[in-house]
């Protein structure tokens, strides 16, 4: 705990963990927490705290644990808010949508995702009323299949059934349009693209419903360590020769390796196409409670990393590293009084 100079609040700013008990109680907490707001008047309500929402992903994956526990340092260290870590089956581009049209306020999101939403382009209609918070670490294009299956490369995996993601999100798009098709593989023509969510992906492919699955995420996430657990698993690596053609349609896509063990079975590091995760915020929020959340957010970033150990690699100075627009104000003067700068 630390005395605010400037109040004479009491903060908490670190905590020693964040373990699947606490996550349960918090989010348990939070719901009863609503369900008691709507019991008192519209007016003292709106007066007293303002409620705003956090986009993630599927339950399955880093980004709602890690939303979780953004939104409680947020809710503990900046008076007048309340923030609350909710799942969204689009992700990337549900969030960067919900946010233009104020339904949500603060959402996790890909560089891709961010540049386009930004910039008014496909697969987005209009410009859209964000603005860049940070960006945190590299997501991980991760390809496994059965190792039943006997597929060893990506053009093993043709004839197969691929889960890519639910339709429209950044991960399906990214599979079947360019990563695919880069290794000379097409949808409903060399592979059935399974269009589902990471959590049924992960049962699927467990019960041998489908041969493979490809979806972006950090290292070391819940839902492939269950499968790798579960199953005999093949990690498929990017291939040479496709590496120009990916990147001709998605300059953000770079490469990289998957370290080695980082999930059973995985015994040599593998190489993937990866792509910045990053923040977003509404270009319309308050400078002040974006500086306040930010420095919450820097503040606290040892029980951040308890609630998802991929966010170990955000850091202060490299909040700007793959960051493809402009960032929030609030935010920025938090950085360069760090002395972080573009």
């Amino acid at each position: 705990m630390k005395k605010n100079d400037n109040s004479g609040r009491i903060e908490v700013i670190r905590r020693e963990g964040f373990n699947r008990r606490e996550f349960l109680k918090l989010t348990t907490a939070g719901v009863a927490a609503a369900s008691l707001l709507h019991c008192l008047p519209g007016k003292v309500l709106a007066q007293r705290i303002q409620q705003y929402t956090f986009g993630s992903a599927s339950a399955s994956g880093a980004w709602y644990p890690l939303a979780v526990a953004m939104s409680k340092v947020i809710n503990d260290n900046v008076p007048g808010y309340h923030v609350t870590g909710v799942t969204t089956a689009g992700a990337s581009r549900e969030n960067i949508m919900r946010i233009h049209r104020r339904e949500m306020e603060l959402g996790w999101t890909t560089a891709d995702f961010l540049r386009k939403g930004y910039n008014g382009m496909d697969p987005f209609e209009a410009t859209q009323d964000v603005l860049g918070w940070f960006a945190a670490y590299p997501g991980i294009f991760t390809i496994v299949a059965r190792s039943a299956t006997g597929a060893k490369k990506i053009s093993d995996l043709k004839g197969m059934t691929i889960a890519t993601s639910t339709p429209g999100s950044m991960t399906q798009i990214n599979n079947d349009e360019i990563i695919f098709p880069a290794h000379g593989l097409l949808p409903g023509r060399d592979y059935r693209s399974e269009q589902i969510q990471f959590d049924d992906a992960i049962q699927k492919l467990i019960d041998g419903h489908i041969d493979a699955c490809s979806y972006f995420m950090g290292a070391g996430v819940p839902g492939f360590t269950r499968m790798a657990e579960s199953t005999r698993l093949n990690f498929i690596p990017i291939e040479e020769s496709a590496k120009a053609a990916i990147q001709s349609k998605e300059g953000a896509l770079y490469f990289d390796y998957l370290p080695a063990n980082t999930y059973r079975g995985q015994k040599e590091p593998v190489e993937y196409a990866m792509l910045a995760y990053t923040m977003c915020c509404g270009a319309y929020l308050e400078d002040e409670f974006m500086y306040k959340a930010t420095k919450a957010i820097m503040d606290n970033l040892g029980f951040i990393t308890s609630a998802s150990a991929v966010f170990k690699d955000t850091k202060p100075q490299k909040v700007y590293d793959g960051m493809p627009i402009p960032v929030h104000p609030g935010a920025a003067k938090y950085y360069a009084e760090h002395g972080v700068a573009i």
